[in-house]
């Protein structure tokens, strides 16, 4: 392999890995591990998930397979060939969503990561800056390959054999330290950095008890209580300078027993442990589909309106982490982005569902930019919907009259949840009066269901 062969530049590499890891936290990053390029461990799981169908919308993820297995494929021109994997992670949690605020029916829940700007542009240029430092003291000329989730590259993976932590039950990469500010738990966006040099890899986690799985086993679903091993994850003392904590010695990591993320899945996304599948799970369908929402999860979503948390909130190893600052300035929450008030986005004053100017200018920087006006807008009629408050009707008839088919027909739906639960007559007159101007087929349909009273059962479109 030709990870084996010499060292292509003149340099330390321990020294070098060490300066790298201590540039890497000064620039905000919480972890830094390094790991030899090879191929991917799950490459075939996640072959056979593609195979499912299970990426839906997101076909992206279909597209350059052999290069997810091994990212050595990725080099081109003369950036290559790529030795050595840089994994690094920041942890975003800063507190845990007040009960009131969470469970309040009118307000929209936005999922953590998207308090602040979005990560990615927050990322790319410290990759490039990191990059950049390597190459000024090994002496390259090219580039090395920086990617923040925009690539085919298995992050999680990665983070597992550079030891930034384990894969959870509910497919999130999980640090085992529990202290607050030590970046424990799975609050982590990870990144990438492929590099030619060879640099001071750590020692990789260490397998206790873990079975051999196959990519069949976790694709049929796996028994939910199944014990799936234990790693232990190193932590040497002196070797990782992008990390607080140092000397902590060894961590034993596990996931055992526990189902509390499968089990509390609204949707009931996983098919088992290790396997999720998007197309039941609420990220997926306020963030990523550009669809209508199937009509049997609607009920299901509350009042989610821009990703989901849930599996991550319920589990042991988030728990009790306290409060903190994230250290990258922009990912810090901005109270209007945490639960905004679902009408304050139909007054006039702030039309930011309505109106694509007031859009751009409440979420710029967002993740939630990647959803698109009208995908917040079909989200949000979901929620009040979901609320079915006779106050919402105004609201939901401003909806029903947007220029997008896609925010038309989930207002409809909500109107009936509120003619259904409260006899309204005004969401009945603007159900009967939008039934006389709508010309798309689909939002007729979901016009005539309304009124109808016709909801269909929570199991429609479950995909078994």
């Amino acid at each position: 392999m030709d990870n084996e062969k010499p060292q292509p530049y003149p340099i330390n590499c321990n020294a070098l890995t060490a300066a790298l890891k201590a540039k890497a936290l000064a620039l905000g990053f919480d972890h830094c591990r390094i790991a030899p390029v090879a191929d991917a461990l799950h490459a075939d799981f996640f072959e056979a998930w593609v195979a499912l169908d299970r990426p839906g919308e997101m076909s992206y993820l279909a597209r350059n397979q052999a290069k997810r297995r091994n990212p050595a494929l990725l080099a081109e021109g003369d950036a290559g060939p790529f030795r050595s994997v840089i994994v690094l992670a920041v942890d975003y949690h800063q507190f845990d969503l007040p009960p009131a605020l969470r469970d309040d029916p009118s307000r929209g829940v936005i999922a953590s990561y998207a308090w602040g700007d979005d990560y990615h542009e927050i990322f790319r240029p410290l990759l490039h800056e990191l990059d950049a430092f390597i190459c000024a003291r090994s002496g390259r000329a090219s580039l090395g390959k920086c990617l923040v989730d925009t690539g085919p590259v298995l992050e999680r993976d990665w983070a597992l054999q550079a030891g930034v932590g384990f894969t959870g039950k509910n497919c999130c990469t999980i640090h085992p330290a529990r202290e607050a500010n030590m970046g424990g738990g799975s609050w982590l966006i990870l990144a990438t950095i492929l590099v030619p040099e060879r640099l001071a890899y750590g020692p990789a986690p260490e397998l206790l008890d873990v079975p051999d799985l196959t990519a069949d086993e976790i694709v049929r679903g796996m028994e939910p209580r199944r014990h799936l091993g234990i790693w232990r994850i190193p932590v040497a003392k002196g070797s990782d300078t992008a990390e607080r904590g140092e000397g902590r010695g060894d961590v034993v990591a596990t996931c055992g027993r526990c189902t509390r993320c499968l089990t509390a899945c609204p949707t009931d996304a996983f098919v088992g442990p290790y396997h999720l599948d998007p197309q039941r799970c609420i990220s997926y369908w306020t963030i990523e589909s550009r669809r209508p929402i199937p009509r049997g999860l609607r009920p299901l979503f509350g009042n989610r309106i821009f990703g989901c948390d849930i599996c991550q909130e319920v589990c042991p190893w988030n728990q009790r982490l306290g409060q903190r600052t994230p250290r990258l300035a922009g990912l810090r929450a901005q109270a209007e982005r945490i639960a905004p008030p679902l009408l304050e986005g139909f007054d006039p004053a702030t039309p930011y569902w309505l109106d694509q100017a007031a859009f751009s200018a409440r979420f710029q920087r967002s993740p939630i930019k990647r959803a698109k006006r009208r995908g917040m807008l079909r989200n949000v009629c979901v929620a009040l919907g979901n609320w079915a408050d006779p106050q919402t009707v105004d609201a939901l008839n401003l909806a029903l009259r947007d220029p997008e088919p896609l925010s038309r027909g989930h207002a409809a739906w909500a109107l009936g949840r509120v003619l259904s639960t409260h006899g309204d007559p005004r969401a009945l007159a603007a159900l009967k009066e939008a039934a006389r101007r709508e010309q798309k087929p689909w939002v007729l349909e979901e016009i005539h269901l309304a009124l109808r009273g016709c909801q269909p059962s929570e199991n429609e479109n479950r995909k078994e």
